[in-house]
């Protein structure tokens, strides 16, 4: 009888993780059936059970506790982005959401300059400035063409999908692979 009981509480506790396992979850706001359906329409795929953030001005998106991951179309509805969603340490405040370290540097690099501390907006269009003024002070895209950034690190060997990335050297000797949710893991350094 005791292992019947057993068998039943770790059944109910694995079934209770495995529904936990299957939401997604953006911006502390559980998707529901319809959403993740209009996901799946508007994208052509599903989105994998998780916990996101999202930045409905930018159109910006990543994983709850790490550095944004992608682009996808602004203004769809899944409630407040918090301030700590990427755990930033930058006082850095881009929308609401404060960059963490590793973004923060990617984007000073697009704009060649190291973006001082300060809050500021950035639209779908790649239009940015300060917040409280509507007058854009700079485009990322433009700035990303005329300073020559293509997305490649020094490796020159630059690879991206929709869920990772990484950089290697000539011969394969060193590099890095980054997969949101679980951070980089370099190699041969």
């Amino acid at each position: 009888m005791k292992s019947i009981c057993l068998l039943f509480v770790l059944l109910c506790f694995a079934s209770t993780t495995w529904a936990q396992e299957e939401k997604v979850i953006i911006n502390d706001t559980e998707l529901t059936t319809s959403q993740i359906k209009d996901l799946e329409k508007y994208y052509g795929a599903k989105p994998l059970p998780g916990s996101y953030w999202y930045d409905k001005t930018s159109g910006l998106y990543g994983v709850i506790g790490y550095a944004s991951f992608g682009f996808m179309l602004p203004n769809h509805d899944f409630g407040r982005l918090k301030q700590n969603a990427s755990n930033g340490n930058t006082n850095v405040i881009v929308n609401g959401r404060e960059l963490p370290q590793n973004e923060w540097l990617v984007w000073s690099y697009v704009l060649g300059y190291y973006i001082q501390p300060g809050n500021y907006w950035f639209d779908h269009l790649g239009n940015a400035g300060y917040v409280g003024n509507p007058i854009p002070t700079v485009n990322l895209y433009l700035a990303a063409q005329q300073n020559g950034y293509s997305g490649q690190g020094s490796g020159g060997n630059f690879w991206s999908t929709r869920f990772s990335a990484g950089n290697y050297d000539r011969g394969n000797t060193r590099g890095y692979v980054s997969v949101p949710g679980h951070g980089p893991v370099g190699y041969g350094f």
